[in-house]
């Protein structure tokens, strides 16, 4: 049975490692032509040369914090497969400190990546998405729904991420623009070793939680099946995951006592 995504032309972010690097082979693997953005060329080369794919991946070495990256990578993928029938932003970054304890510019910084790379990424794809009646997705965080301690940043930014979505959403529906937000829990990624500690330095500690967590080609199959049911929301999440999304929403105080009780770290 040919696959929805078979034929369709995709731009990837984050894609040199973690959930980006999984989607993007997800893709190339049932059809899509895809093109790959994040910082490393290296690692983009080796996910390329180890993709099995009808049509190589493009690679595109470029920082999502930079606004002519962004477009650079909107306008090449264009050139190079014709037209952009998706956008599917991945990349982010992750704190680890109490939030009287982060420098000023850890906040900037995380900020940068995760909300503003959307902005960044969007206005130069909007056009092209209106025109294939394509996809806007967005690999946020349960983080983007209730928080927890020691990343207020972070959990800051996927909440930014998710109001900039829900708006853009009502904007581009009369266009037939699907947009999607992919909210995980616990995935099995370097997410906690690359986060920043208070100082602005590289937490370099691997969370239990993190190293249990779901493999990213789970999350991956789960994008890929939402981009067919043009889904709004997803939330590829373990079970104590899902029960914090749910008493967010029901019984937030419960919630904070849970949390107060539990081990973050």
């Amino acid at each position: 049975m040919t696959s929805y995504v078979a034929g369709k032309r995709f731009l990837v972010t984050g894609a040199s490692s973690g959930i980006g690097r999984a989607v993007a082979a997800r893709l190339a693997g049932a059809g899509a032509q895809v093109a790959v953005m994040a910082r490393t060329r290296a690692k983009l080369e080796e996910l390329a040369a180890a993709t099995k794919a009808a049509t190589p991946l493009l690679v595109l070495p470029g920082d999502v914090t930079r606004a002519e990256d962004c477009a650079a990578a909107v306008r090449k993928t264009v050139e190079a497969l014709g037209r952009l029938d998706g956008l599917i932003h991945v990349a982010g970054v992750s704190m680890r400190a109490a939030a009287r304890d982060t420098a000023t510019q850890v906040f900037r910084d995380v900020m940068e990546v995760n909300f503003f790379s959307m902005i960044h990424l969007f206005q130069p794809a909007a056009e092209h998405l209106v025109n294939s009646r394509g996809h806007l997705v967005a690999v946020s965080s349960m983080m983007g729904r209730y928080a927890t301690q020691l990343r207020s940043g972070y959990a800051a930014s996927k909440h930014a991420l998710q109001g900039f979505l829900d708006s853009v959403r009502l904007e581009l529906a009369p266009a037939g623009v699907h947009v999607m937000v992919v909210s995980p829990g616990f995935v099995k990624t370097d997410i906690s070793l690359n986060a920043l500690a208070g100082d602005g330095s590289r937490h370099g500690v691997m969370d239990g939680a993190i190293a249990g967590g779901l493999p990213p080609e789970a999350v991956a199959d789960a994008i890929l099946e939402g981009l067919e049911r043009r889904r709004r929301d997803l939330y590829p999440a373990g079970a104590k995951e899902k029960l914090g999304l749910f008493l967010s929403k029901w019984s937030p105080a419960r919630l904070d006592r849970l949390l107060l009780r539990s081990n973050v770290t």
